[in-house]
């Protein structure tokens, strides 16, 4: 059984780019790229945007329109993830909508990850079309995965996502840090 929490971030269609300058990664890790400076860890290389500037304007040029979510649509795409979750065997602890990425951290246990994210943004879509936002696509196809295997890192994701609502975003949450018990590396 997989006992790892994981923070899963997906963003809204042409938001987050190939060659953006806040960093970026490639589809499961195809190519590495490291991370920018301030979410590298010490002595880890950092991403230089200035190598992949030719690569952005290249992605913006061939992405279209990016999707960005009004307050109203957030709180759709919110409260249709909610909903559905109920149905969804999945330990959640909180989520983040924004205009223009989400955040989730979640124990998935035997769920594939990638599947229950593609369920979770079909979700949030249909509510959002049958609201009548005109665009047919709503998120990038990928989602980014990063397991979280203690109770440090866990509380600094749960941090991490919570502190969104200072960039207008929606949270949601389910379950505080000191809420968890089975942690057995916290020791």
């Amino acid at each position: 059984m997989n006992e790892k929490w994981w923070l899963i971030t997906w963003s809204t269609f042409g938001t987050w780019l190939p060659g953006d300058p806040r960093g970026f990664q490639t589809w499961r890790g195809r190519k590495h790229v490291p991370p920018p400076k301030k979410y590298a860890k010490e002595n880890e290389p950092t991403y230089k945007s200035k190598n992949y500037e030719g690569l952005h304007a290249v992605s913006e040029r061939n992405s279209g329109d990016a999707v960005e979510l009004s307050m109203p649509h957030q709180k759709l795409a919110l409260k249709a993830i909610v909903n559905d979750l109920k149905n969804v065997p999945l330990n959640p602890a909180i989520i983040a909508v924004g205009s223009t990425h989400v955040h989730f951290l979640a124990h998935f246990g035997e769920l594939r990850i990638r599947r229950t994210i593609g369920r979770l943004k079909a979700s949030a879509t249909r509510e959002l079309h049958e609201s009548g936002n005109s665009n047919e696509r709503i998120w990038s196809r990928n989602c980014h995965m990063k397991s979280k295997d203690n109770n440090r890192e866990f509380e600094t994701a749960f941090n991490y996502i919570a502190r969104h609502r200072e960039e207008s975003a929606l949270v949601h949450i389910w379950q505080r840090p000191g809420s968890l018990t089975d942690d057995k590396s916290s020791a």
